[in-house]
């Protein structure tokens, strides 16, 4: 299901000179948000930090120095104590290795769980270029079982995965790492920037 908004305007006031626009949102799960305000960008302003509050995004690195079936238990248990405490949307970066490991945790539970979703965070159109085949074939069965897929840009450019990066941190209100805490790559730069913003930082590299 993709998310769709829609809006009406209506007048306000004494006169009936003001403008206010009434604003419909059903996220990629169903859930829908619902509000009014004098422009239609400050009710995307507030559908957005709706979506945030509800939002986990994942990062980790591309190489797991731990037994697989351990890991998915502690992603099964982290992702599990997330959604009870209200979070609804699971974004992954769609990277080798961790952020796929993620990906398929959350598809396994969202079979079970009511209004989980998975949302993918594509850094640019075709970033599976040099994944090997089976990655490859992982990667693809994720973007087509995902609730939504985000591609960020169409072609590759300087810096692209640190946007990606960047618009996990910002459009999520916690983050689930698996992070070695040495390095200055990707997975270090989002924990940063995670909690540079004050946002929980659960980190599953033991």
């Amino acid at each position: 299901m993709k998310s769709l908004e829609s809006y009406q305007t209506a007048h306000a006031g004494l006169f009936k000179t003001e403008t206010c626009y009434i604003y419909h949102y059903t996220a990629c799960n169903g859930l829908r948000f619902e509000t009014i305000a004098s422009s239609l960008d400050e009710c995307r302003k507030a559908r957005d930090r709706w979506l945030r509050s509800l939002s986990v995004s994942f990062t980790g690195h591309r190489h797991l120095s731990e037994h697989t079936d351990f890991l998915v238990l502690k992603l099964k248990n982290e992702i599990i104590r997330a959604y009870r405490t209200g979070k609804r949307f699971f974004k992954t970066g769609g990277a080798v290795g961790f952020d796929t490991l993620a990906a398929e945790v959350v598809l396994q539970l969202r079979e079970h769980l009511p209004e989980l979703a998975l949302m993918v965070i594509v850094p640019f159109e075709g970033q599976d270029i040099y994944f090997s085949p089976a990655s490859k074939v992982r990667y693809r069965r994720i973007l087509d079982q995902a609730d939504e897929v985000v591609v960020l840009s169409a072609t590759y450019f300087q810096h692209c995965y640190l946007r990606r990066n960047a618009y996990m941190v910002n459009h999520a209100s916690r983050l689930i790492a698996y992070y070695d805490g040495v390095g200055t790559g990707g997975t270090s730069f989002t924990v940063r920037l995670a909690e540079s913003k004050q946002i929980p930082v659960s980190n599953l590299f033991q």
